[in-house]
């Protein structure tokens, strides 16, 4: 079976520009089927155009983005999607949008908690280190973290100096949180590695994420991740842990593993998230290394 590509993703595009579940547009699809259009852009122009007016218009107040319009509420993971697409497809710095994700942090450093801590025994796991939550005052994780990380990274040559110089110190502490949070089994869990005493096993869509989110890392630090990887690809049956597996297996310049059964793409997100899986194979588009 042909995998949907940019014409069927096109096709399903709501008249308002954005994609979604049902009826209702979503952020992150609108901003997964964005992404994966401008791999192509000189065909599906007039629908990259109203994408970038509805990730416009959706944008809040405070310059982050929320989940879908109906929600009143700015959070990470959608906010980092929406820089990706929309910097990427205008060129635009989006520079409040970047302060609103430099300003968010797990809230396990804020100070009220660094102050209960100094009457536990013991360290939070990754304590120090500062990752992204996936809503604004509550404790960061792996996802969301991974996120952010490659939305700054592709908007950092665009910001001034004194933003980049904070960014980079951001994005430093974050790919520490994420090596610190790694599993016994070289993946990543959605959270913490070692919840309630147990070692925690890793998740496909997880894994991909951490990695793209540690792109550029030395290969020595993370031949164990690389090698989970590679055989949770084999055995994954969900088209968006495969793709985000792809995603982050070529980021290190791995080559996709053959075998297992390919699912089915049934969503914008599933197919857009495959397309862009393939352009990062062949070193093109937001995930490209």
């Amino acid at each position: 079976m042909t995998e949907p590509g940019t014409s069927w993703i096109a096709e399903r595009q709501h008249a308002d520009g954005g994609w979604g579940y049902g009826g209702v547009p979503w952020t992150e699809s609108t901003a997964l089927a964005l992404l994966a259009l401008n791999t192509e852009p000189e065909g599906h122009a007039a629908a990259v155009q109203a994408a970038v007016g509805w990730l416009r218009q959706t944008r809040r107040s405070d310059n982050g983005w929320p989940p879908n319009p109906q929600v009143d509420r700015s959070v990470t993971w959608a906010t980092s999607l929406a820089l990706l697409a929309l910097s990427g497809s205008t060129g635009e710095p989006c520079t409040e949008s970047v302060r609103w994700l430099l300003d968010t942090a797990g809230a396990e450093n804020s100070f009220t908690m660094r102050f209960m801590r100094m009457f536990a025994a013991g360290q939070g796991e990754g304590e120090g280190f500062e990752g992204w939550p996936w809503f604004p005052g509550t404790t960061a994780w792996v996802a969301p973290t991974g996120l952010a990380i490659r939305a700054l990274e592709r908007t950092r040559s665009l910001q001034t100096a004194d933003v980049g110089r904070r960014m980079g110190e951001r994005l430093q502490s974050a790919r520490d949180f994420l090596l610190v949070r790694r599993c016994l089994d070289g993946g990543w869990n959605h959270g913490a590695s070692h919840p309630l005493g147990y070692d925690a096993e890793s998740y496909p869509e997880t894994t991909g994420v951490a990695l793209l989110g540690l792109t550029g890392t030395p290969a020595a630090a993370l031949e164990h991740s690389l090698k989970l990887a590679a055989g949770e690809f084999t055995a994954c049956r969900s088209a968006q842990g495969r793709a985000w597996l792809r995603i982050g297996l070529a980021a290190h310049s791995q080559p996709v593993p053959t075998g297992g059964e390919e699912p089915v793409s049934r969503t914008v997100t599933d197919a857009a998230l495959a397309v862009l899986a393939h352009a990062a194979e062949q070193g093109k588009g937001p995930f490209a290394r």
